[in-house]
C-alpha cells in the first residue's frame, strides 16, 4: 500500500544541541522549541530519518501515545491496511519513544494501526525510535495524521480536546493539527458541547464535514434536543446502525422532533384592537404582546394622521403620564 511520507511536515531540529536555533521566533513558553508554522514544518521533511536505524520490536513492548487521536480502528481502511500487511510486509515504520516509566518499554508517537495490525498478525513491528518530549510526541503525532489524511473533523477535534486536556497549549495543538484558531475554535465548540457518549456513539463519521458538525452543535443547545439526543443514542435500535448511517439518522431525528415540538407550542398570547374613524377615512389597528405593541394605520388618512401623530408626541405622551398620575391620586 502506497503511503504519504509519515515524517513530511515535522521539524525536530530543536532536539539537536548542533542545531542553532532558527531566528525571528520570539516564542515564549514550554513550547517555544519545537512549535513552527506549517510552512517551517515542511522544511525538514528528511531529518527525522537521516542516519536512523529501523528496528523490529515486540509489539507487547510497545504502550498507546498518552493522548488519544481516534474513535474506531475497525473501518474499511483498517481492513485494508491489515490485508497489505499480510501479504507484503510493514513497508512504512511507526514512531515510538523510550518509556518513561519503564527502560524496556517504548512509547507509541504515531503508528498505532500499524501497531495493531502486527499484535492480530502476531509479528515483530518496524519501528524508528527517537528520543522526544511530550510536546514533540504531541506535534509528531497530529502532523503524520494530518498528512496521512485519514483523520475524520470529529477525530481531530477530539485530539485537539484530548491535547489541551493533557496540558498542551493552544499553539501546540495548533501547529499539531495544521489550523488556525479559527479552525481549532470551532472543534472546541463541538467536542464542548455534543456529550461524550454521544460522539462514542457516533463514531468517527469519517464522511461528516465540519458544517453538519456544527449544525448537531447548535441542535444540542437546546436542553430538551440534548436529552432526547442522549436518550436515543443509546438505544438499541441506533446502536445496531452502520457505523456511517448513524450521524445522519441522529441528526435527521433531532430535526424532526424539533419541528414536532415547535409545532405543538403555543403561540404568544396576543391582543389585538381595531378601531375606524366615524368618517371612515382612517383605520387602526393595534396587535399588543408583553413588552411589544404594532400598530397599523390605513386608509387615505393614514399617511397625513401618522405625520401628525408624530409632531404631537410629547403633547400625547404628557397628557398620558398626567391621566395615570390623576387615576393614582383617586
Amino acid at each position: 500500500m502506497s503511503r504519504e511520507n509519515p515524517f513530511a511536515k515535522l521539524d525536530l531540529s530543536s532536539l539537536d544541541e548542533k542545531t542553532p536555533p532558527k531566528p525571528g521566533y520570539g516564542m515564549t513558553g514550554a513550547a517555544k522549541t519545537v512549535v513552527r508554522s506549517i510552512e517551517d514544518l515542511a522544511e525538514n521533511t528528511k531529518k527525522l530519518m537521516e542516519g536512523e536505524v529501523i528496528v523490529d520490536l515486540d509489539p507487547r513492548l510497545l504502550d498507546v501515545s498518552f493522548v488519544a487521536d481516534r474513535l474506531s480502528d475497525e473501518d474499511e481502511e483498517y481492513q485494508e491496511l491489515k490485508q497489505a500487511i499480510k501479504a507484503s510486509g510493514q513497508t512504512t515504520p511507526i514512531l515510538v519513544r523510550p518509556s518513561s516509566s519503564d527502560g524496556q518499554r517504548f512509547m507509541v508517537v504515531f503508528g498505532h494501526r500499524r501497531l495493531k495490525v502486527a499484535k492480530e498478525l502476531g509479528i515483530s513491528v518496524k519501528a524508528v525510535v527517537k528520543k522526544l518530549d511530550d510536546i514533540t510526541s504531541a506535534i509528531a503525532q497530529g502532523q503524520e495524521n494530518s498528512a496521512r489524511s485519514n483523520l475524520s473533523f470529529i477525530e481531530r477535534a477530539y485530539f485537539a480536546q484530548n491535547l489541551l486536556a493533557s496540558g498542551m497549549t493552544k499553539d501546540v495543538v495548533r501547529s499539531s493539527l495544521g489550523i488556525d484558531e479559527a479552525m481549532l475554535s470551532k472543534m472546541l465548540g463541538v467536542v464542548e458541547v455534543v456529550p461524550a457518549p454521544i460522539i462514542k456513539a457516533l463514531g468517527a463519521s469519517k464522511k461528516i464535514g465540519r458544517d453538519k458538525w456544527l449544525s448537531l452543535r447548535q441542535l444540542l443547545l437546546a436542553p430538551a434536543l440534548l436529552k432526547v439526543a442522549t436518550e436515543h443514542a443509546g438505544t438499541a435500535e441506533f446502536v445496531e446502525l452502520a457505523d456511517d448511517k448513524r450521524f445522519d439518522a441522529l441528526h435527521d431525528y433531532l430535526r424532526r422532533y424539533k419541528v414536532k415540538s415547535d409545532a405543538k407550542k403555543p403561540k404568544a398570547s396576543a391582543s389585538g384592537r381595531a378601531w375606524t374613524s366615524s368618517d371612515s377615512s382612517l383605520n387602526f389597528v393595534m396587535n399588543a404582546k408583553s413588552k411589544k405593541v404594532a400598530i397599523e394605520l390605513s386608509n387615505v388618512e393614514a399617511k397625513p394622521f401618522s405625520e401628525w401623530l408624530s409632531t404631537h408626541m410629547d403633547r400625547l405622551y404628557d397628557e398620558y403620564r398626567g391621566s395615570k398620575q390623576e387615576n393614582n391620586g383617586d
